[in-house]
């Protein structure tokens, strides 16, 4: 086990999903005092690693040469995959110092835990970011006007027909901690939720108007019977002309889509199925099943609210850690497969969310910086 205990490490704190077999050697590497507080270390450094060295990265690196199609690890999960490389002999070497010899503590120094905001990253076709946020902006691109709207939505309008001969792609990145709205050219409207992307073109030619999503995203899609909307994804596509819907399509999740009103098909190597209203198609094990769903929960981040029916608590902590952009470490692995009922606004501070859960009685939960620890108390 010790030989592949580094190599799991370094894909748990990469966000990377392990295996039954990684999951099994994690829980038990972990159920030992000093290596729950050796974990605690890593988090607190790779924190602090990737506070300084995100930022200069995309201060330097102007984007990609050209925009790349939505690949299934994010650029972000990447590099957070290299600052986990990084971080494991050096915090190796800070937890020994800090038994052995006991130093100063190191501190980072970061911003009180917020609400997530609007906020995302437009990359145009040339590899230009621009930051979308509190102040308005203004682009060319090809024919095309983007605007970033006062109330904070991205919004593009053709301005001449000389694109109509070429496709450009632009896409849209919402870091954690964040969300935004999307207008595209054909008048569809695109709400992202935290840790999602959205690759796109810039106006739609051809017999389909396709989209690249990873993520989750809320579409109301501009009618075109013509014209099919295809938002597409790794595992299957989602087909309609003119409806609402959410896609949910996370890397550590089952991508599951979810019908508001109106019809859409999920295609699946040859396979199609149908949605009726109220019904969620889910991945499971790499097969399709349909269910019904409660549909005012299943978007309630698109309403500005969570909510939450007899849900896994490690489903729960995950979907808080990308709004509130924290780590989430348990003390008790056994927590995670507790179910939770509960229903608060996105707007709610991080303490009010806490103090929620800690009703319960089943859970205590410490925030300390941005790494939020979840206790067993249920049996205290």
């Amino acid at each position: 086990m010790n030989e592949n205990i580094d190599d799991i490490l370094i894909k748990r704190l990469a966000g990377e999903v392990l295996s039954r077999e990684e999951k099994a050697c994690f829980d038990e590497w972990i159920g030992e005092q000093d290596h729950e507080a050796y974990y605690v270390e890593l988090i607190k450094i790779r924190s602090g690693i990737i506070a300084s060295r995100v930022k200069e990265r995309i201060d330097k690196e102007k984007a990609w040469n050209k925009v790349r199609p939505v690949r299934k690890i994010s650029r972000m999960r990447i590099l957070l995959k290299y600052v986990a490389i990084m971080i494991l002999p050096l915090s190796l070497g800070f937890f020994l110092l800090t038994r052995e010899n006991k130093p100063e503590k190191v501190v980072y120094a970061e911003a009180p835990v917020q609400p997530g905001k609007k906020q995302a990253v437009l990359t145009l076709s040339s590899g230009q970011q621009v930051m979308l946020a509190d102040t308005v902006v203004r682009v060319n691109e090809k024919g095309m006007v983007i605007s970033n709207l006062p109330d904070k939505e991205l919004v593009y309008k053709i301005m001449n027909d000389t694109m109509k001969t070429e496709t450009v792609y632009n896409m849209v990145t919402v870091p954690r901690g964040g969300e935004y709205k999307l207008v595209l050219a054909d008048g569809t409207i695109v709400w992202l939720n935290s840790d999602s992307h959205i690759r796109y073109p810039v106006t739609f030619s051809g017999d389909t108007r396709q989209v690249e999503l990873e993520g989750e995203a809320y579409f109301e899609v501009a009618k075109d019977k013509e014209k099919p909307f295809i938002v597409r994804m790794n595992e299957y596509n989602v087909r309609v002309t003119g409806t609402q819907f959410n896609v949910r399509n996370y890397s550590n999740e089952n991508l599951a889509t979810t019908l508001v009103e109106g019809r859409v098909q999920i295609e699946k190597k040859g396979r199609v199925d149908r949605l009726r209203p109220g019904q969620q198609a889910i991945l499971e094990n790499n097969e399709i099943r349909i269910r019904t769903v409660n549909v005012n929960e299943q978007v309630a981040w698109r309403h500005g609210a969570f909510g939450f029916t007899q849900c896994r608590l490690e489903n729960i902590m995950e979907e808080l850690a990308r709004w509130y952009d924290v780590d989430v470490f348990y003390m008790n692995q056994q927590v995670k497969n507790y179910h939770f009922s509960a229903w608060f606004k996105r707007s709610s501070s991080i303490n009010e969310v806490i103090n929620i859960l800690e009703k319960t009685k089943k859970i205590s939960l410490d925030l300390k910086g941005r790494i939020l620890t979840v206790k067993d108390i249920s049996r205290n």
